[in-house]
């Protein structure tokens, strides 16, 4: 395997201050406060990229069971999220799913994805929890979401979807198409008031409620809140009807 280029990091001692305060001085999987020995780590492991969106500060330890695979790439991801949404005056908590308006679940052992289990509703209600750490009081305003399908290979004969009466929820926000970005201004603003925790429901929809059927439609959902019309908040990568993203199928031999 041809080695990766690495590339200096520029500047790289204002760097590592820069994510040394992001972490607080502690290793942000195992708390290791021994800060002199720690690495940096680029996140998507491409050594070219040394934006700092890409850089985390981990303990030897960790770094290290990172590169073994131990630690898969999710994960590290999640890390830094938390990091930046902590840092940051408005902090996402977590997104569930309300399985009592709705027929999906979440998936045992996987961050964020959810699949469709029953034809309660096919159309998936999100719940979004934020808190806003400012001092001031703040609007949510917007709502983005972009939609990558994933791809799939023979999972068996489609099945028939009942017509069903879909519940009304606050936000509703039509699945994209693949690729597609689609923003919407919401009519009805949330007014958060400072340190406090504030919670919302989005229902992802479309007209044709076969795009949600499993097993043939498998999404990797983002979502980004817009705040104030002035700034966007976003979220760790939410999925639907596949407990890891992917870009292609993992053939299996037939011997």
């Amino acid at each position: 395997m041809a080695k990766k280029n690495r590339t200096k990091i520029p500047q790289v001692n204002k760097v590592r201050a820069i994510l040394q305060k992001e972490i607080n001085s502690k290793c942000p999987n195992c708390e290791n406060t021994d800060v002199g020995h720690f690495e940096i780590h680029h996140i998507d492991e491409n050594p070219e990229n040394n934006q700092n969106e890409n850089l985390i500060l981990l303990c030897p330890i960790c770094h290290s069971k990172i590169t073994k695979k131990d630690i898969h790439i999710d994960e590290v991801k999640k890390w830094k999220n938390n990091l930046i949404n902590k840092n940051s005056d408005i902090q996402f908590i977590s997104v569930t799913i309300d399985n009592e308006n709705c027929g999906w679940e979440a998936i045992k052992g996987a961050i964020n994805a959810f699949e469709a289990v029953r034809f309660k509703s096919l159309f998936p209600i999100f719940n979004f929890t934020f808190i806003n750490n400012s001092e001031r009081t703040i609007l949510l305003t917007n709502i983005e979401l972009k939609n990558r399908r994933l791809p799939v290979g023979l999972s068996g004969p489609p099945i028939e979807v009942p017509t069903i009466l879909r519940p009304t929820i606050k936000y509703k926000i039509r699945l994209p198409k693949e690729g597609e970005t689609i923003n919407t201004a919401l009519n009805d603003d949330i007014i958060i008031p400072k340190n406090t925790a504030f919670k919302f429901q989005v229902e992802v929809f479309d007209d044709c409620m076969e795009r949600f059927m499993p097993p043939h439609n498998k999404y990797v959902l983002n979502f980004k809140f817009g705040f104030n019309n002035d700034f966007y908040i976003e979220v760790p990568k939410v999925l639907l009807n596949s407990s890891s993203d992917y870009d292609k199928l993992k053939h299996v031999g037939l011997g």
